[in-house]
């Protein structure tokens, strides 16, 4: 009998161990849980060619700013990827995808004799190979503070051009983050700012430190009416709207040009190569997902060379733009808490928003008697332990601002097996 009762619970175990990846987007009155869709922690010597794809989902040569896109500028390290930028010296053979003659004809600038073009600058970017409709999309970085630098995190939907921009930066522009929109039809005709007369959504905002100085989670919430913007879990930005496309999410580290929109470029000022490093990027989606990571929860565990004094992010936005804020849609948004497997029987919580008080967090085992209690304060990221506890399923009780974050979460311990009574 007894044997039969270990296998009911092994097997319990691993039905709520492929639901131990969750997010909470907590707001003043009630919260909405996410679900991990797709992710890349970048843990691997190379790029996850199954999930990945380097350069534009169109092409690798960017022809406006002179700049090509290669797979020799992305590096590996520590678990995160670098999107390198670099000033190459040699001319480089132009075909296939990479090759625009109507472009170049149009510009005068056809390749050499050798079907080789001359350009000024390479950069490093990764498209997705899949296309996404809605969700919630985040990545955790850093920039760098160089003149003229481009690095970006956005979706593109191709047929027709819609778009969506997370983030871009400016190197010269450290301590602030852009976000816009593009479509075809009218999602960028809007009036606001001075004398209402600006007309295209988007905007700078300045944040309280530079990009460079170490870590943030830029993200964003696409629902079918809307895009939420967020800087390490703070409001910034809400646009009302359809997107009707399924988009490529894009990574890249590129340049600008003088007298371009994101001007100005590099000069002699400019230090290469230099690189938007990625810690990870997560999709996460609110339809329940099925994932069974097995042996690799270490995946979501964080180097030492990623994350100090258990803080995740180093900056806030510095005030709100009022054009692209809307305090009916975002003044309730207060930051979000993640729930992730980072080694058998030990989960992390990562916190990012506003001042979310003191955290208790309480354990309860299968008979609904509390077995565990962890209070987080004044943290960022906090591991709790669980190993000493039985096997089985267990509930995960976070109290937040008033209210009760539940989840399931397996414990799975053979030297504990049957001790309860």
């Amino acid at each position: 009998m007894m044997k039969y009762k270990i296998l009911f619970l092994f097997g319990s175990v691993i039905s709520f161990s492929i639901h131990s990846q969750v997010m909470w987007q907590v707001k003043s009155n009630t919260s909405t849980k996410w679900y991990l869709k797709e992710h890349d922690e970048f843990t691997d010597e190379g790029l996850d060619m199954q999930k990945w794809k380097s350069g534009l989902p169109w092409g690798n040569y960017f022809y406006v700013y002179d700049l090509l896109f290669m797979s020799e500028n992305l590096g590996f390290k520590d678990g995160t990827i670098s999107l390198n930028t670099n000033k190459p010296s040699l001319p480089q053979p132009i075909v296939g995808e990479n090759l625009d003659m109507e472009f170049l004809k149009g510009k005068n600038r056809l390749p050499n004799e050798k079907g080789e073009f001359t350009y000024n600058y390479s950069g490093g970017c990764i498209s997705s190979l899949k296309k996404f409709k809605y969700g919630y999309f985040e990545m955790r970085f850093k920039s760098a503070a160089e003149k003229g630098i481009w690095p970006a995190f956005w979706l593109y939907g191709g047929s027709p051009n819609e778009e969506i921009d997370f983030f871009e930066g400016k190197g010269e522009r450290d301590n602030q983050v852009h976000i816009d929109v593009h479509c075809p039809n009218g999602c960028e005709n809007y009036k606001g700012g001075f004398l209402n007369l600006k007309k295209n959504w988007g905007a700078w905002i300045k944040t309280t430190k530079g990009l460079s100085n170490d870590w943030n989670i830029i993200s964003g919430e696409w629902q079918p009416n809307y895009v939420k913007f967020f800087l390490n879990g703070h409001a910034i930005g809400y646009f009302e709207g359809e997107f009707k496309t399924a988009q490529h999410l894009i990574i890249n580290n590129g340049v600008s040009k003088d007298g371009e929109p994101f001007h100005p470029g590099p000069d002699g000022t400019t230090k290469f190569p230099n690189a938007l490093q990625v810690d990870y990027v997560r999709i996460w989606s609110q339809e329940d997902t099925i994932y069974n990571l097995k042996d690799r929860y270490k995946l979501f565990e964080y180097t030492a060379a990623t994350i100090k004094d258990n803080n995740l992010h180093d900056t806030k936005p510095k005030k709100k733009v009022k054009f692209v804020y809307d305090k009916t849609a975002l003044n309730q948004e207060e930051g979000f808490i993640t729930l992730l497997p980072v080694f058998y029987n030990q989960y992390s919580l990562s916190m990012a928003g506003k001042n979310l008080g003191k955290i208790q967090v309480d354990v309860m085992n299968r008979f609904d008697v509390k077995v565990a209690r962890f209070t987080i304060e004044n943290s960022e990221y906090y591991i709790m332990d669980l190993s000493a506890l039985e096997t089985g399923p267990y509930q995960i009780i976070i109290k937040v601002l008033n209210q009760e974050l539940l989840h399931k979460v397996p414990v799975l311990n053979p030297a504990k097996m049957g001790e309860h009574k």
